[in-house]
């Protein structure tokens, strides 16, 4: 071999480590498969946030949407019109395929109607609420008294509500309808009118949200017109018919609370209904005004809710100590400290929450639900890269959940290089001066 070729090689292989640490910098290819319980989903929208930028693509016919974006951990959302949205996380450079399921929603509808009649009643407020779950789902009845609302699997009840209306409850006899893997049409819904509403001579009194969902101890505002269609101006008395009890229900012009309001005929005036609900549940409040035997009322409909809290904490060591090239699994324990359930709980790490001397990785999948009082372990495994210098970095993370999220807290990691690599060196440059010293001599006499 001759010496020119010898002398090379050293250079030769630097270029060569280079050339494979640059490729190791670059953009990896990452596809996502979206599925349902019957296989690949086409169409859906993939979306993906890289630097606070969002990027979208959509799945083809096999269900994979595909990215290529720079090695890191991703958290990928997938939606498309008939399921509930989806998501599913990823390390790019380590996993190329991460899957998305998707929950079908099913169309759940009926036609509501005048039950004395039978002609359809529109514009009523429709409310299904899962019986195992309490989770509603709202809509409304178009010109025809038809209402159409997508909902997951269940046991489900209907209320009906509509001015002049009695508010109607149907749940097939106590069962629940009940919707699995397709849709559901629940036939006539007949409503009958409430005797006790009754809009005489000329007075009217009309609001255009008869219904409003608040949390228990929040203030709910309605709106309440008054109009006289009769032939001469009048002043009404108004006044609280009916209220849960111990409410206190307010009947204000701005701020001015009012017992009566003169309107003009053939005229219109609005004045404010408010109150605080003190209970949760659903519940009624009748507004009445009159005025010389001409006289009506309006019912509006409260349904108020007690406001869950969702809470998390999570710990994890403080310190950790690694050699240069080596890695360390974590506990990290996630807790519920809330008083409603939690989904899709992770440990979530952006790329600059991680120093460029460690990889860092979450071994353990999301959880899908965390219930109140309960706790989840998940594994984080921590690598110093073998180029890593000594020195301490901190490695951040928070634990993030679909409904909350906890503030950042960080692991120290010292790292430290072993001297058994500076005795090699030292060993290998010596074989090469040696080495170098055989050739010269013995081509050297020659």
């Amino acid at each position: 071999m001759k010496l020119s070729t010898i002398l090379l090689l050293p250079i030769l292989l630097s270029l060569f480590l280079i050339a494979t640490s640059t490729s190791a910098l670059a953009d990896s290819p990452v596809s996502v498969l979206v599925k349902d319980k019957n296989g690949a989903v086409g169409g859906a929208l993939v979306s993906v946030q890289v630097n606070g930028i969002t990027h979208s693509t959509q799945t083809d016919l096999n269900g994979i949407g595909n990215f290529s974006l720079p090695p890191g951990q991703y958290y990928f959302t997938a939606s498309k019109t008939g399921y509930a949205s989806g998501s599913g996380t990823a390390t790019v450079g380590d996993n190329s395929t991460v899957t998305i399921i998707l929950t079908n929603l099913y169309t759940l509808s009926g036609t509501v109607i005048d039950s004395a009649t039978g002609q359809p009643v529109k514009d009523a407020a429709i409310t299904i609420t899962n019986k195992e779950t309490d989770k509603s789902y709202t809509g409304g009845t178009n010109d025809n008294g038809v209402f159409s609302i997508p909902v997951s699997n269940g046991y489900y009840s209907v209320t009906v509500r509509a001015p002049f209306y009695q508010l109607t409850v149907m749940d097939d006899k106590g069962a629940g309808y009940h919707v699995l893997d397709s849709s559901l049409y629940i036939g006539y819904l007949p409503i009958a009118t409430d005797n006790n509403i009754t809009s005489l001579n000329g007075v009217k009194l009309t609001t255009d949200y008869p219904g409003k969902v608040i949390k228990v101890n929040q203030t709910v505002t309605f709106d309440v017109t008054l109009t006289n269609n009769g032939i001469v101006d009048k002043s009404y008395a108004v006044s609280v018919k009916d209220a849960p009890a111990g409410w206190n229900v307010q009947l204000l012009s701005g701020s001015d609370v009012i017992s009566r309001v003169f309107v003009e005929k053939g005229s219109s005036r609005t004045f404010q209904v408010k109150t605080t609900p003190l209970s949760a549940g659903s519940h009624v409040i009748t507004i009445v005004a009159g005025s010389e035997g001409d006289s009506g009322q309006v019912q509006l409909y409260v349904d108020s809710t007690i406001d869950t809290d969702y809470k998390l904490e999570f710990s994890m060591p403080e310190n950790l100590s690694l050699a240069a090239g080596t890695s360390k699994n974590v506990d990290v324990y996630v807790k519920n400290n809330g008083s409603g359930k939690l989904s899709s709980v992770r440990i979530d790490m952006g790329n600059d929450d991680i120093p460029e001397s460690l990889n860092a990785e979450v071994v353990t999948r999301e959880a899908s639900e965390l219930a109140p009082g309960e706790s989840k372990r998940f594994v984080v495994k921590i690598t110093a890269k073998a180029d890593a210098s000594e020195g301490t970095e901190r490695l951040y993370m928070r634990a993030v959940s679909a409904e909350a999220k906890t503030e950042q807290k960080y692991i120290e990691v010292s790292v430290t290089r072993s001297n058994s690599w500076l005795g090699i060196g030292i060993g290998i440059a010596l074989l090469a001066i040696l080495a170098f010293g055989f050739i010269v001599w013995k081509y050297g006499r020659r």
